[in-house]
């Protein structure tokens, strides 16, 4: 409970009158005591608030708000013994006031004896007729009704969550990350080498950055460049390949009390920050954004109209080079109270994100639900105990591998305020399974970085993962896809390069550096989408893509005269195979010819096993040897 809210609770205690029983000692001198509690209390001065209560309780022993600030500052300060004390006083004395019953159970349920605050909510629903009260200052109100409700509900879920806190292995993430100041909402490049987050130094919220060194993060610095100002930044969201940050500023240039703004990454400092635009941001709050491993969906928390009450999540799609408009993620994720920091895994399915009206065990509970299809989401999970607690839980990201977590945290053994935290997830709590492909592009003979167009699909399903064009590209892999890549540029023959992930592999990323060629008389490139079943020569449909990307660059280059090449490893006699690498060769040909290449640009040609580029002892080494590649060998005469 933050420091606003516990006041206007207390001042509410102030407000319900004095005991109904007989009062004894000098009121009026408690009251004083207590107002003076109340504000060394709101300023955060819990030893002089529990000096006054005591010289209230010295005036008048019967004074019942006092003994419940008592037990709440109690509490909220470790000490436990005088806390369930000073409630069991707030009982004995008034029986017939139902919100007593709340609060001690509150107090149960945060120190995970569920039983027991069950026990005293079936007391605060009998209260206070059972104790022969019916007073409307004694019953509840409706807001702490409902709260009970719903802490009812939090007690029942405890009970049945079995999660192991040790099973966690939570850890800290040092020093090179945390220090006495509040550190929060943490985010990653995909590779888990850098981490981002906002850190708030007197008042003063800026991003930070620390890079990974073998097991530890070090060198925690402003984040470079010009993203940081004199006023707040906050809650970032990382691009997959560290190039764009998106991240929420308030009260300042903005359409609204809080708008998303992005960065991007230039020479290795971050540029000026740039609003979004008035598509996603409204004159209400909107914050809080997620982006996905692609680019092209954001999902944000937001106030504005129009949304089952209070913040909602929504969503947004990069298309035509312009952001949709927003669309509410629907009421299997919103509830009447609040949604927000959302974080969409690599995966594009799985979402995490923060929750005060799911059941759950404190004020904003940590909660995952998968995609099922556009707009259909399975019902939130509590990600269980350990993760969430009483408190407020600052920001959730899970690793491309879906093993770890990290989280903010104040809980205790820390450096100070919140700290970053990883965890172990659980099976039942894990994301899909990812890995990715990431590379950038360069001339083959300058080695200078150059822009191309990219294009990457899934050869099963024909469903194309990445269409862009740039120097640079990324995109995350799903288990058991086969996967093409080609990338091109006018004047180059383009670059083909096969993806086949499997579960046991997620670990080893794919990292490409896409060389093209330029046109020229000799340079060949290896056709590494193409395939053939098992020692026969008709191609598969697998194949199809990338042979339309060489029709398309013979079309384009006219003048071009190629030699299709077969190649297969050493396995089979030599007549065998000689036969087979021309048949092969011949295939690819005929596929062209049909599609209206003329013949005379495509000469054929069958190497067998005389060409290997692997070695035939390996099943790795065979299966590179088995290729079909192109060469350019001349010009034809206009």
């Amino acid at each position: 409970m933050n420091k606003t809210v516990r006041v206007a609770l207390l001042l509410t205690l102030t407000l319900m009158g004095s005991c109904a029983i007989a009062q004894k000692g000098n009121r009026k001198k408690a009251e004083e005591a207590f107002i003076n509690a109340l504000k060394a209390n709101s300023e955060g001065n819990k030893t002089l608030a529990l000096q006054h209560i005591k010289k209230a309780l010295k005036a008048d022993i019967s004074f019942v708000n006092a003994w419940s600030l008592q037990a709440d500052i109690a509490e909220k300060s470790n000490d436990t013994t005088l806390a369930r004390s000073s409630y069991d006083v707030c009982l004995k004395r008034e029986p017939y006031f139902q919100n007593h019953y709340y609060y001690y159970a509150k107090y149960w349920f945060r120190q995970e004896q569920n039983e027991k605050a069950l026990n005293l909510l079936e007391r605060f629903y009998k209260a206070p007729l059972e104790t022969g009260f019916d007073s409307k200052k004694d019953k509840a109100s409706t807001t702490i009704r409902s709260a009970a409700d719903k802490l009812v509900e939090s007690c029942r879920f405890a009970l049945q969550d079995k999660q192991r806190v040790e099973d966690l292995d939570i850890r800290n993430l040092g020093s090179g990350v945390n220090s006495i100041n509040n550190e929060y909402w943490p985010g990653m490049t995909v590779d888990g080498e850098i981490l981002i987050y906002t850190r708030l130094v007197n008042g003063q919220e800026d991003f930070y950055v620390s890079s990974k060194s073998q097991d530890s993060w070090v060198n925690a610095r402003p984040l470079p460049g010009s993203i940081n100002t004199t006023n707040n930044e906050g809650y970032t969201s990382v691009s997959a390949d560290g190039r764009y940050i998106f991240f929420t500023v308030c009260n300042q240039d903005g359409f609204g009390s809080c708008d998303i703004f992005y960065s991007f990454l230039k020479e290795n400092a971050w540029s000026r920050r740039m609003n979004l635009g008035e598509t996603i941001n409204t004159p209400a709050w909107d914050a809080q954004p997620a982006i996905s491993a692609d680019g092209k969906t954001l999902i944000f928390s937001s106030s504005r109209s129009g949304g089952y009450g209070g913040k909602d999540l929504w969503v947004s799609y990069w298309k035509k080079n312009n952001w949709t408009q927003p669309e509410n993620l629907g009421k299997t994720i919103n509830t009447g109270a609040d949604e927000e920091a959302p974080y969409l895994h690599y995966d594009g399915k799985t979402l995490y994100f923060s929750s005060s009206g799911h059941t759950g065990y404190g004020q904003h509970d940590i909660f995952r639900s998968q995609m099922l299809g556009v707009g259909n989401w399975t019902n939130p999970e509590n990600m269980g105990r350990g993760i969430n607690t009483d408190a407020d839980e600052a920001g959730f990201y899970v690793d491309f591998k879906g093993e770890r977590a990290y989280i903010a945290s104040s809980r205790t053994g820390g450096y100070g305020g919140l700290d970053i935290y990883s965890l172990k997830l659980s099976a039942d709590r894990k994301p899909l399974p990812v890995t990715y492909v990431k590379g950038n592009i360069l001339d083959a003979e300058t080695k200078n970085e150059i822009s191309g167009r990219i294009e990457l699909v899934n050869l099963e399903t024909s469903r194309t993962v990445l269409s862009d064009s740039s120097t640079r590209f990324f995109t995350t892999l799903e288990p058991h896809g086969l996967y093409g890549l080609n990338v091109y540029r006018s004047g180059y023959l383009f670059y083909s390069a096969n993806f086949q992930p499997t579960p046991s592999g997620i670990d080893d990323p794919f990292l490409v550096t896409a060389l093209l060629k330029p046109i020229e008389i000799n340079q060949s490139v290896i056709l590494n989408n193409i395939f053939f079943e098992t020692d026969k020569f008709e191609l598969r449909p697998e194949s199809f893509h990338e042979l339309q990307k060489l029709y398309s660059l013979l079309k384009t280059n006219p003048d071009v005269m190629v030699e299709i090449a077969g190649h297969t490893d050493n396995q089979g006699s030599a007549a065998h195979n000689a036969t087979l690498s021309v048949n092969r060769a011949k295939s690819v040909k005929d596929y062209l010819v049909k599609a209206g290449i003329p013949a005379q640009a495509v000469k054929t040609s069958g190497y067998a096993s005389e060409n290997p580029i692997g070695d035939n002892n390996t099943a790795t080494g065979r299966a590179q040897n088995r290729r079909i590649e192109i060469k350019i060998v001349g010009l034809m005469k206009k």
